[in-house]
């Protein structure tokens, strides 16, 4: 793992916005609000390193894969990459950049051009990038980039229909490769695979991480499998960063109502743990991020609110005031030294969760 010297830093995320306007009317088109998809995300990603990023649907996770590898445009903040801010760059400086940071896709069976070969989709990196293989030596290289994601390299004229939806997985990362990235956005990359597919290619990452050296922002609504392969972890929740900090202090130290609803989800490997563990249900829907509730956008849902209302006397709503009115920063905790975004981080209870 990285030591933490600035050196090692690729990738800083420092209060990144995204909204989408809200507009009606069919001639004479009116914004009518706003939809806060990202809302004031921070993050670093250091070389070598891999960042697990959880929550659930809606919470920010893939807008914030698409901003950071250039198909959206941030509202405000800075994304810095090997310390330069990319905000402000060129269109053929964005696409250099792109030779830095690559994208894996989610579904393996969507993001692969039917009517293209293997070879094809692999080699079309080198027709965007010329300098990243000679002319002569392309098909050579991706036959080579076949075969280090464990694929024939004599299959580089079949097409996608012909593959498995584990084998088009590794078309598609060996396609990310192509160009010799850095930073690899992986956006759910395992979650349209069987569970058994799952297990290689997470170990295969694994190797291509150590080979490469390549850092991974790992986006997965799967905790075991964050668990698994991250070295750090963010939890976001409505656009925002509820909590975040080593896969040690978020899984087993949790300071965070929503993060510590998430953990109590994850199955424990050990049957005689099941009894000891008291799942925590959330209720209600999340809410819609063009009207995110004030305060603590999570304390619609929160379990804990009521509790300590309780213990406080509140306010008559169950909800203490302090959560619905005040919007909670990121502050570390003195217990564990990671950072949560909660008034009463204090009262969150952790436990073991399973550990690998």
């Amino acid at each position: 793992m990285p030591d933490g010297s600035e050196g090692d830093v690729l990738l800083q995320v420092d209060d990144l916005v995204k909204y989408y306007p809200v507009r009606r009317g069919v001639v004479f088109k009116r914004t009518v609000g706003q939809v806060r998809a990202v809302d004031g995300v921070s993050l670093t990603l250091r070389r070598g390193q891999t960042l697990g990023l959880v929550g659930e649907s809606g919470s920010g996770k893939s807008t914030l894969a698409k901003l950071l590898v250039g198909v959206e445009a941030p509202t405000s903040g800075r994304i810095l990459v090997e310390g330069v801010d990319v905000s402000g760059m060129k269109r053929a400086e964005r696409r250099r950049l792109r030779r830095t940071i690559q994208l894996i896709f989610q579904d393996p069976y969507t993001s692969l051009n039917p009517r293209m070969s293997v070879g094809e989709i692999v080699g079309e990196a080198f027709a965007i990038h010329p300098d990243a293989a000679p002319k002569g030596a392309r098909t050579k290289a991706v036959r080579e980039l076949l075969d280090l994601v464990g694929l024939n390299p004599d299959h580089l004229n079949r097409y996608p229909h012909q593959f498995s939806g584990g084998q088009r997985q590794r078309i598609g990362i060996a396609r990310a490769l192509a160009v010799k990235p850095r930073i690899l956005i992986c956006d759910e990359p395992v979650s349209a695979l069987d569970v058994s597919i799952q297990g290689q290619v997470i170990n295969l990452l694994e190797k291509l991480q150590d080979e490469l050296g390549l850092a991974y922002l790992f986006i997965a609504h799967d905790l075991s499998v964050v668990r698994h392969i991250a070295d750090q972890v963010a939890v976001m929740y409505l656009g925002r960063t509820a909590e975040t900090g080593t896969d040690v202090q978020v899984f087993e130290q949790t300071r965070h109502p929503y993060s510590r609803a998430l953990m109590s989800a994850v199955p424990l490997p050990d049957p005689t743990l099941r009894d000891t563990r008291r799942p925590i249900v959330l209720e209600g829907e999340v809410p819609s991020p063009a009207a995110p509730p004030s305060g603590c956008r999570f304390h619609t849902r929160c379990w804990l609110a009521p509790i300590v209302a309780g213990r406080e006397g509140g306010d008559g709503t169950g909800v203490p005031s302090v959560c619905s009115t005040v919007q909670p920063e990121l502050e570390q905790q003195e217990a564990s030294g990671h950072l949560a975004a909660c008034h009463f981080a204090a009262d969150v209870t952790s436990e073991a969760v399973g550990h690998d």
